[in-house]
């Protein structure tokens, strides 16, 4: 089978509209995780007794199992308790799966941070918490900013497994037009060059960044 252009042409409006929700999706997920990720991080890096015990066990579960089992965990478990939408679902799934890797980073990104430099805020008369908040977690994050603008394409890509709990994605839309129009080729390399696409958007947005963090660091040793 080859590529169909006049299948390609009908459809793409659908693709382009399906690309949307993914990217809603994406950078709803994206800013949560982050939050989520930075907020768990801290405490895993403070290791509270019972507190820090629960956000490691937590870590553990959703890095080491696949998003899809999780997916589906909470897709027939939650909907057991509460009516809960898919697309709410689908969110908490990406949060709380890539939040756990996001987590990871930070926590490593604290503790590269030189002791020095929290004694040196207690010394101030800073708290743990304040200190935590105006000085460790800001390097932290700076530290590991190209880990988590990684883990930004990883959700991306993530999005393509909430097709199985009915959401109509990029995923989904090529999964759709195949069954309409039997065209596996048009239909899924479509969606791949529009995910490649948002991947690369990403890498651009990474560049500048770095560019950002290059331009600062020289104004500080000038």
């Amino acid at each position: 089978m080859t590529f169909n252009w006049r299948v390609f042409q009908t459809t793409l409006p659908d693709f382009l509209w399906a690309a949307g929700v993914t990217v809603r999706y994406a950078i709803v997920a994206i800013i949560l995780a982050v939050i989520w990720g930075i907020m768990i991080g801290a405490v895993n890096f403070r290791r509270p007794k019972v507190i820090g015990a629960i956000t490691r066990a937590y870590v553990c579960f959703f890095r080491e199992t696949p998003l899809l089992v999780q997916i589906y965990f909470l897709f027939y478990g939650l909907s057991r308790i509460m009516p809960v939408s898919a697309s709410v679902i689908g969110i908490l799934a990406l949060v709380l799966n890539d939040g756990a890797f996001i987590a990871e980073n930070v926590r490593g990104g604290l503790q590269s941070i030189s002791k020095g430099q929290e004694e040196a805020a207690y010394a101030l008369g800073f708290s743990k918490l304040q200190t935590l908040i105006y000085f460790l977690i800001p390097q932290a994050v700076v530290k590991v900013q190209d880990s988590i603008m990684n883990m930004v394409s990883i959700i991306i890509k993530d999005t393509s497994l909430l097709m199985w709990i009915t959401i109509t994605e990029l995923t989904y839309m090529a999964h759709r037009v195949n069954s309409k129009y039997y065209q596996p080729v048009t239909a899924y390399v479509t969606a791949a060059a529009i995910y490649m696409i948002l991947f690369l958007a990403v890498q651009g947005i990474k560049k500048l960044m770095d560019r950002r963090s290059q331009k600062k660091y020289e104004l500080s040793r000038s």
